[in-house]
């Protein structure tokens, strides 16, 4: 998913959508350790994206922090 779609994700949406990266991330991990398969690539932009997925949740959190007047 692009970044600029996942801005517009509301919470439960996003949640899911960390959930599907980090299991990803579980199963990129195993194949490589089973040498199934040799693209290290793929783990380090599934690690990328997945830290985009929570920065974005944090502005998430932080907007709905602010008094309704700052936003």
């Amino acid at each position: 998913m692009d970044i600029t779609k996942a801005r517009k994700l509301d919470t439960t949406e996003l949640d899911k959508e960390i959930i599907k990266t980090e299991s990803r991330i579980v199963e990129l991990r195993a194949e490589i350790a089973m040498h199934r398969i040799k693209n290290w690539h793929s783990l380090k932009s599934a690690h990328k994206y997945l830290a985009r997925l929570l920065t974005i949740k944090k502005e998430h959190e932080i907007i709905k922090a602010l008094p309704n007047e700052q936003v």
